[in-house]
Parts: C-alpha cells; sequence; structure tokens
C-alpha cells in the first residue's frame, strides 16, 4: 500500500511538473513570436546532424504517447483529435489530455489489467 502511494504522489508529481512546463513553452512561444523565423530556423536544425537526431527523438516520443494515448483512451473522436494535434502540436496536447484523463488513468493502473 505504502508503495502504492508513493507510486500515486510521483506520478503526480511528474504530471504537475508536464504540465507547468508546458504551459511555460505556451507562454514562451506567445511572449517571443517565433513564427516568422520558424522556417529559416527550421532549416538550420534539419542541417546539423544533432538537429536531425533531436527531431527524430522528439516525434519518436510523440508517437509513443500517442500509441499509449490511443490504447487508454476510450473515446473514438479523442483518439482522432490526439492522431492529427499531438504530431502536430507537441507535449502541451499530451499535457491536457494526461490533466483531462488522470483518474481514468489512475484507475486503469490500479487494476494493473492492461490486456
Amino acid at each position: 500500500m505504502k508503495s502504492n502511494r508513493i507510486t500515486n504522489r510521483l506520478a503526480l508529481v511528474f504530471l504537475i511538473l508536464g504540465t507547468g512546463l508546458s504551459l511555460t513553452l505556451i507562454a514562451w512561444m506567445l511572449i517571443y513570436n517565433p513564427w516568422p523565423l520558424f522556417s529559416e530556423q527550421g532549416q538550420w536544425l534539419t542541417s546539423q546532424v544533432w538537429g536531425q537526431i533531436s527531431l527524430f527523438d522528439l516525434y519518436s516520443g510523440f508517437f509513443i504517447a500517442l500509441a499509449l494515448a490511443w490504447l487508454f483512451e476510450p473515446n473514438p473522436w479523442v483518439r482522432l483529435s490526439l492522431l492529427v494535434t499531438l504530431p502536430t502540436l507537441g507535449n502541451p496536447v499530451l499535457a491536457v489530455w494526461c490533466v483531462s484523463r488522470w483518474q481514468h488513468l489512475k484507475r486503469m493502473a490500479a487494476k494493473r489489467d492492461f490486456d
């Protein structure tokens, strides 16, 4: 029981941290308005080996998160919206989904019945 409580609290800490970082990212984008430089900087990023590796890692994470969300989300419309928005808008979408489905995910994890 104590281990379960620690696991739940740690998961909640990670959820809060991830959501906070996602909100910071959104604020950062709104304050600095990076969109006029998007194409130029995107070309520079993809011309660099570490930029390519970082993008590959980023999108791999998006699609792994999408696979998990697809498995655990019962609503097909939400699944389809995640399919479109997660690869394009990124982690803030995942943070919103995790916050909105947190109780459902906790119940599923408590059952430990993932099949």
